[in-house]
């Protein structure tokens, strides 16, 4: 499970969108954390990072337009 922790070089982050803290692949702040009184990680800006999303972000759904290279609408 550590692999999901690796930083990615440049040329492994093709998608070119903004960082996206609605996405449903950005884990929640107490996620893997042993204490859950306790936050494992935060958004820099301070905002809440929920556990659980209600669905795909758009970028979400823009990433994976361009990753399976889907037609434009």
């Amino acid at each position: 499970w550590l692999y999901a922790f690796r930083k990615l070089l440049p040329v492994e982050h093709r998608l070119f969108t903004p960082f996206d803290y609605d996405s449903v692949m950005l884990y929640g702040e107490k996620s893997f954390a042993k204490n859950w009184d306790v936050k494992s990680m935060t958004a820099k800006d301070g905002r809440f990072l929920p556990e659980d999303k209600p669905g795909m972000s758009k970028n979400d759904i823009q990433r994976l337009n361009i990753l399976y290279q889907c037609p434009k609408k």
